[in-house]
């Protein structure tokens, strides 16, 4: 420690806390994981399940924006949709976020997760797609996009998917 550090006298971050955050990390990047690999096999019902609540009406929401009948939109929000309802729609959002993710060959992606600086709970991972065999020290995975998770009654769940590499801070 050099005489002049300014940050020699900051208390060092507590393991205990470190050790917290490597969890939350590992564990939200396993339900994106699990998240991608559900929307590759189409299960839309267990991909709609991974969605916070926020994130699911924020969905309906977009849906009856774009055209969908307010009386739907409402059952959908309140559980009381029918299951044909409620399959149909879910078809429809698994068709547009597989769109999305056109071009993707899920068995090439890597992952790195990272907890939002200022909200510990959120935990951003990126995915990537490997462009060729891993070398070490050269980069072989180019971004993709993110998912955005939040834990919620001790588990993670979706709040947000951006599926192209953003400029961090400016998505919305």
């Amino acid at each position: 420690m050099e005489a002049n550090d300014p940050f020699a006298n900051l208390p060092e971050q507590p393991e205990a806390e470190e050790e917290a955050v490597e969890e939350a990390s590992e564990g939200a990047l396993a339900v994106a994981e699990q998240f991608l690999l559900t929307i590759s096999s189409g299960n839309a019902r267990e991909m709609w399940d991974m969605f916070s609540e926020t994130a699911q009406a924020y969905i309906i929401g977009l849906g009856h924006e774009r055209g969908m009948d307010f009386d739907l939109a409402s059952r959908l929000r309140q559980g009381t949709a029918s299951d044909e309802e409620l399959d149909q729609f879910l078809g429809d959002l698994m068709l547009g976020i597989q769109h999305d993710l056109a071009g993707l060959d899920f068995s090439r992606m890597a992952f790195e997760s990272k907890v939002e600086p200022e909200a510990p709970m959120q935990v951003r991972v990126n995915y990537l797609v490997q462009l060729g065999p891993e070398i070490e020290g050269i980069q072989t995975a180019i971004p993709a996009g993110s998912i955005l998770l939040s834990l919620q009654n001790e588990q993670w769940k979706v709040e947000r998917l951006v599926p192209r590499p953003g400029p961090g801070k400016q998505e919305s």
